[in-house]
């Protein structure tokens, strides 16, 4: 969308300059509410409101209109909460015109459609003020687009990630085998020095279980307490 061809209206800047927001009667007036709304200081909500008429400016005299920031917009929707004042007396009596408020309809076209209309607008804006449009109201709405291999910087911190992880696994299954193979050997070695000691016993003992019974009136339950591992170690 091209700058048009425009006609600057004088007295229209300078009604709208001498428009006031805060009624001179309120207690909490238009300005204070805005800043506890949006959590502004004073400088700041001064300085947005400021942006705002001559947004408001823009919209009367550029043939397409004009487009608000998100900071703009956010002082816009606060004044048509202010009906009677938006509608009664700054729209009929300042403005000398009715302007509405168009809210985007969504999707890729509409979006693209806006994007453009946001530029013209900040390019209007120099024309007419002879300055650039303020950074910290305006040019924060830009959706600036990133370059297509911007997106594939994830790629290596992926791989990183991917490497870590696969050394920490090996890490965790040497240490798990290691854990596994000392388990192993000592219950291994258990067993053997079980199989050693009751070769001892049986030797002191003169033999093994042979004819006797853990069954009947020899118990290996009550006394031994490590069960009938072996009726050679229950008795003696």
């Amino acid at each position: 969308m091209e700058t048009k061809i425009f006609v600057k209206d004088e007295s229209l800047w300078n009604r709208i300059q001498e428009f006031s927001l805060d009624a001179p009667d309120a207690a909490f007036p238009f300005s204070k509410k805005l800043a506890k709304e949006e959590n502004w200081n004073r400088d700041f909500t001064a300085k947005a409101i400021e942006e705002y008429k001559k947004f408001v400016y823009l919209c009367c005299i550029l043939p397409n209109g004009a487009s608000p920031s998100k900071i703009v917009d956010k002082v816009w929707h606060m004044h048509l909460i202010y009906t009677q004042n938006y509608w009664e007396d700054f729209c009929p009596n300042i403005l000398k015109r009715n302007l509405h408020h168009h809210p985007s309809k969504g999707g890729v076209e509409d979006q693209s459609k806006h994007r453009n209309w946001f530029i013209y607008t900040l390019k209007a804006y120099q024309q007419v003020f002879y300055m650039e449009a303020p950074k910290e109201i305006w040019l924060q709405n830009i959706p600036y687009r990133r370059s297509w291999w911007k997106k594939f910087r994830i790629i290596p911190l992926l791989g990183i990630l991917l490497l870590m992880s696969s050394c920490l696994g090996e890490i965790l299954s040497t240490i798990t085998s290691l854990f596994i193979s000392l388990m192993v050997a000592f219950i291994f070695g258990g067993l053997i020095g079980i199989y050693q000691g009751n070769n001892e016993q049986d030797d002191k003992n003169g033999g093994s279980c042979g004819g006797n019974s853990c069954s009947g009136g020899s118990s290996c339950g009550g006394g031994c307490g490590g069960g009938c591992g072996g009726c050679g170690g229950c008795g003696g």
